[in-house]
């Protein structure tokens, strides 16, 4: 832990009550403070930080620490002292309150270490225990300054930690590897237990080593990395353990920590918070945005509290005081246009920067790519600060977040020791843009379905018959939103089918995938929507319309609106809207009606020739798409030689006869009964399905055998 460069800035201003100046040798710490103090060696020279872990500030003691490097540091809360390893003295050493080291004679075994970087106090007894990789755990009796090994390399484990901590309660102490995993120490035996994975540096983007973690009087444990100086708080759970970000602090590559674990960590009454709702993570409880005051400011006023107050019991509200006064939005924020803000700051330095979040797709969380002023350097009075509003942005009531600060690279959430959050309820309307239905804003088109595929079957196509209506929002000659409407209008067969619609031609990165959304008969779905591993967007309605739909109401109906006297107004309905990542050129959008299909449905017996290719269940291998649409990647295309499937080319899913397994009708179209074929209901059907132009019959829907279709 080799110092490279000093850290700059850690943890909150803090009070330095508990520090004094110079005086006798070996002056105790106040009592249990709450402080936690850093020693680093900037330059290979020991200094020492007192520092407050909920905002990363920091203040540098004065101190008497020597030229040697001193690491593995703790507090011991048995006399209210640190103690640490003295590398040039290659023993323990004791630091007071006035940070001057005093060198303790420390009788070592042979063999031990002469450099040791990963230590802490017990809480239970009045000992120092240190680690070292390959030589194993080490136990200093404080009293009589004696030194033993507790366990070696191999009996301990020899995980690659940085530092350890000793829990309030439960007598063992805890780490965190270079990977991101926890480890549970028991001292009493010398052993050490990995637990689960906390965090994922691959995920993060960035090296883990945590050379300073801290306990609190509550359990929980904070550990600063010290490639950037982030603070996580880590819930201990045994193998649920979590962490979830904290704070931003300093960087360095030589961190090592001290912090008597019976004090609580608590937000200080000078902190400024936000005021969104806390779905935002706006409160402490929930790790919200907070700042140190000081001088840095957006407009004239800050307040301090030392709580969040989440709207709509804002902090403004209760004392009267709006705070809120930094930033103004002049013109009106619009769907795909640019807009500004103006912004006014106060106290700025150098190394001042604003960011800035608004949640466009209004799901009550600021990400990654709601983020729309990313570390501008700012000085006294800027002005105007502009913008671009996503096309894919919903329109609405939403929440903006602004936040000033001297710390580069923060996020919307986590305590930074100076500037101020300012958060603000904005509208977000729409532009001028126009939208396209199909086949008009107020019919359905339907789509009917044979499921007997390669095979002919009963071709009465009511195994699956749907309405559908499409509208598309677009706005400068792109389409920028969806909205796709349904109702199962009939299910008859005996198989069990899924429904799905795929963009063809619209990658699935294309799609905003937060801002998808169905509702299957009024309800929100949690199932997955945007299929997984695809090229093109498909999206799935429902893997199985069975579970969503009843038979008809009469005691012998097994079908649903395929049988006599089995009619019912029941529908199930289904309405799915997206918003576009990327805009689409209209001109490259797929035609209406996109490509509705129908799949069978997992882990349910599908016919003798999907149980033959298949092994078993076809599940989403066998498709079922309108005539001359090309199956998705997932299609098994050994079905297309079990049957009387007669495609080729860029020609799909008909037979020899240009007969399909699937039609589009254009509209809510009287449908074939249980086990009577379309050519006998329809018998203009046959001439138009052979005529690839189109030409014949178009309009042989309309004349029906009365019959042999059902009427409700």
């Amino acid at each position: 832990m080799k110092s490279n460069h000093l850290l700059k800035g850690l943890f909150l201003s803090i009070s330095v009550s508990g520090f004094s100046s110079y005086v006798t040798a070996e002056t105790p710490f106040t009592d249990c403070p709450t402080e936690a103090f850093l020693i680093q060696n900037p330059s290979g020279l020991p200094v020492a930080y007192g520092v407050n872990i909920d905002l990363g500030s920091y203040i540098t003691m004065n101190s008497s620490l020597g030229s040697d490097k001193i690491n593995a540091v703790g507090y011991s809360q048995h006399d209210d002292f640190i103690y640490g390893w003295d590398y040039g003295a290659q023993s323990l050493a004791k630091i007071d309150a006035t940070f001057t080291k005093y060198p303790l004679s420390i009788s070592k075994p042979e063999g031990a270490p002469t450099a040791i970087y990963v230590g802490d106090v017990s809480l239970d007894e009045n000992a120092w225990y240190g680690y070292r990789p390959n030589y194993g755990l080490y136990r200093i009796d404080i009293v009589s300054e004696t030194m033993e090994q507790v366990a070696n390399s191999s009996q301990f484990g020899n995980p690659s930690i940085y530092d350890l901590a000793f829990h309030p309660d439960n007598g063992l102490a805890y780490s965190i590897d270079a990977n991101g995993y926890l480890w549970e120490i028991d001292v009493s035996n010398g052993s050490s237990t990995q637990l689960n994975q906390i965090l994922d540096k691959t995920a993060l983007g960035y090296k883990l080593i945590f050379g300073a973690i801290y306990f609190d009087v509550n359990g929980n444990l904070y550990s600063s990395n010290n490639s950037n100086g982030y603070i996580f708080r880590v819930t201990i759970d045994g193998n649920n353990s979590s962490a979830n970000f904290f704070a931003y602090g300093p960087s360095s590559s030589s961190n090592d920590g001290a912090r008597c674990a019976l004090a609580p960590v608590e937000p200080s009454v000078y902190t400024d918070f936000g005021d969104a709702p806390d779905s935002y993570q706006t409160s402490y409880d929930q790790l919200g945005a907070r700042h140190g005051l000081s001088d840095l400011k957006l407009g004239t006023l800050v307040d301090g509290e030392a709580e969040g107050s989440p709207y709509p019991l804002s902090d403004d509200s209760s004392d009267g005081s709006d705070d809120e006064d930094g930033i103004q939005f002049p013109v009106p924020i619009q769907v795909g246009q640019v807009s500004k803000v103006i912004a006014t700051v106060n106290g700025a330095s150098g190394d001042s920067v604003l960011n800035a979040w608004v949640d466009f797709d209004r799901d009550g969380t600021f990400e990654s790519d709601e983020l729309i002023i990313n570390d501008l350097s700012v000085d006294e009075n800027t002005g105007d600060v502009f913008f671009t509003v996503p096309t894919w942005a919903d329109v609405g009531e939403t929440w903006a977040r602004f936040r000033l600060s001297n710390t580069s690279g923060i996020g919307p959430s986590g305590g930074v020791p100076s500037g101020e959050v300012e958060d603000y309820q904005i509208d977000i309307t729409e532009n001028e843009g126009s939208t396209e239905s199909y086949p008009t804003s107020g019919t359905y088109v339907t789509f009917a379905y044979e499921d007997q595929y390669p095979l002919v079957g009963d071709y009465d196509m009511n195994d699956v018959l749907m309405n559908v209506k499409f509208t598309e929002y677009q706005l400068d000659n792109q389409v920028i939103r969806l909205k796709i409407e349904g109702q199962v209008a009939a299910l008859g067969g005996n198989h069990r089918s899924g429904f799905a619609i795929r963009l063809p031609n619209v990658a699935r990165s294309d799609i905003k995938e937060d801002t998808i959304a169905l509702t299957i008969n009024g309800t929100l779905s949690n199932a997955e929507i945007l299929e997984a591993n695809t090229t093109d967007a498909v999206f799935i309605i429902h893997e199985d319309l069975w579970d969503i739909t009843e038979a008809g109401e009469t005691e012998n109906c097994t079908m649903f609106r395929t049988q006599d006297n089995c009619g019912t107004a029941y529908r199930p309905s289904w309405q799915l809207t997206l918003s576009l990542k990327n805009a689409v050129a209209m001109s490259a959008m797929p035609e209406f009606p996109y490509d509705p299909f129908i799949f069978a449905a997992p882990g349910h017996y599908y016919g003798e020739v999907g149980l033959e290719v298949s092994g078993g269940y076809p599940g989403r291998g066998l498709e079922i798409h309108l005539k001359n649409n090309a199956p998705t990647s997932k299609f098994v295309s050994t079905y297309k030689t079990k049957g009387v499937d007669a495609s080729s080319g860029d020609t799909h899913f008909h037979d020899a006869n240009g007969l399909p397994w699937a039609i589009e009708i254009p509209n809510t179209w009287k449908h074939p009964l249980e086990q009577v074929n379309i050519l006998e209901a329809y018998t203009q059907f046959a001439g138009f399905a052979q005529d690839s132009s189109g030409n014949t019959d178009p309009t042989w829907y309309t004349q029906s055998t009365v019959s042999k279709i059902y009427a409700d």
